[in-house]
């Protein structure tokens, strides 16, 4: 009785007239658009016919329950359904009602609010404005931060962080919580900066994060910290931004070293948007040092042998963007030895179409982040996740544009959110979903 005072209309009135009002209220909130003619009048027809399906039930309690079982059956709540079909040239511009949703969806993981729902009615969903005016609202959400954190959660495949665990013989005084230390650093990190202004620059650059006292060891922090995350500033000299955290460096790292391959592969793949592809199935994993050579030395005999299958890909792909990360062991922290020798993080890295040198890890992270198309390439994974589907080339003109904008004016998150769910490849769908 309590949940459903909740839906049904206020007021009294007759059992039509309240199942009248509650029929064209919920249902326009279960199928996020106004009820048509037809679906009125089926509905209405349903709720009549409660009162013969279930016994011992007041007429209006048997009709709304019909009702609300219909309805939340219905394709129209179970699916998000475009059938605007007025087309202009080649692309059929999204109505009212399907943008409110489109919009809602991308941004918050739910439907409209009573805000969008106004501004779907009022026609404000038309212009590419108001779409904007209404996602600078809805990007100050807190729902918006949890979306942009999800999907940086995807991009940076921070579900791997709970599997952190490095050997307690290598790493002793390591905590059995790393894995879940990191993920919550990366969580705070990315949300911080996304509700605060913060741009992709400042993903790949910011010395800023949040630590625990097991995350401040690591790190090599001085003073009395807690097991609760505070902020903390860190070295810029040795830590720039997410790819010098512990839940990227750790992740990406057996039990007793750090992983320049998938480090590298990583970067080259996902930031950098090059094409590698999968490695033959017969090749054999790196072997295990006797303590005489480096990790570093052991990759690079074992992957860039000349005219092997490894070294096309090893040699300019994966290992140049590695290799500048051998600074920090698999727990994440800093070393300047290993094996009793120096480390050596010296590269000649693909950035931006050139091999440049990069001395270290921060070095490399600067170019990548002043690269357009490191930039571009993040673009593109954000077109992907807010359209759900693979990029093509009519997004290419966009992405290159919003990549520019987001190196040269370093762009806001919020900003460049709000630039492609108001883009014309939001607000419209193709005329190839005509029948």
């Amino acid at each position: 009785p309590v949940r459903r005072a909740r839906i049904l209309p206020a007021g009294s009135g007759t059992d039509a007239e309240r199942a009248a009002a509650f029929i064209a209220s919920f249902g326009a909130r279960a199928h996020r658009r106004p009820l048509r003619d037809t679906e009125l009048t089926a509905y209405t027809a349903l709720f009549n016919s409660g009162r013969t399906l279930y016994t011992g039930v007041p007429a209006l309690e048997a009709g709304i329950r019909l009702v609300v079982e219909a309805m939340l059956q219905s394709p129209y709540f179970l699916y998000r359904v475009e059938e605007s079909g007025n087309a202009q040239g080649s692309v059929i511009p999204l109505a009212p009602f399907e943008a409110a949703s489109r919009l809602s969806f991308t941004l918050w993981n739910t439907m409209p609010d009573d805000a969008l729902f106004a501004a779907a009615r009022d026609g404000s969903l038309l212009t590419a404005a108001g779409v904007r005016t209404q996602a600078a609202r809805m990007l100050a959400s807190p729902r918006a931060s949890a979306v942009v954190y999800a999907f940086h959660q995807q991009l940076f495949t921070s579900e791997k962080f709970g599997a952190i665990h490095p050997s307690s013989t290598y790493f002793p005084t390591a905590p059995a919580t790393l894995g879940q230390s990191a993920a919550r650093e990366h969580e705070l990190f990315l949300k911080d900066l996304f509700e605060n202004g913060g741009s992709y620059n400042d993903v790949l650059t910011s010395n800023r994060t949040f630590v625990n006292q097991d995350l401040a060891a690591v790190y090599g922090l001085p003073g009395t910290f807690g097991t609760n995350f505070q902020s903390a500033t860190l070295d810029p000299g040795t830590r720039r931004g997410i790819l010098t955290q512990v839940g990227f460096l750790a992740s990406n790292a057996t039990a007793v070293n750090p992983d320049p391959i998938h480090r590298g592969v990583f970067i080259s793949r996902i930031l950098s948007c090059n094409p590698l592809s999968a490695p033959p199935a017969n090749i054999t994993p790196v072997p295990m040092g006797t303590g005489d050579r480096t990790n570093r030395q052991l990759v690079e005999a074992h992957t860039e042998v000349p005219d092997s299958n490894c070294i096309s890909c090893h040699g300019l792909l994966i290992n140049p963007y590695g290799f500048p990360f051998e600074n920090y062991d698999a727990t994440g922290a800093w070393r300047t030895t290993d094996n009793g020798l120096p480390v050596n993080p010296v590269s000649n890295a693909l950035v931006n179409g050139d091999v440049i040198p990069v001395a270290n890890a921060a070095a490399l992270i600067d170019a990548l982040a002043a690269s357009p198309e490191v930039h571009a390439c993040y673009v593109q994974r954000l077109v992907e996740f807010t359209h759900g589907r693979t990029t093509t080339t009519p997004d290419r003109a966009m992405i290159s544009r919003l990549g520019t904008m987001s190196l040269a004016n370093n762009l806001p998150l919020k900003d460049l959110m709000a630039d492609l769910v108001s883009s014309p490849a939001f607000l419209n769908r193709s005329v190839e979903e005509l029948p």
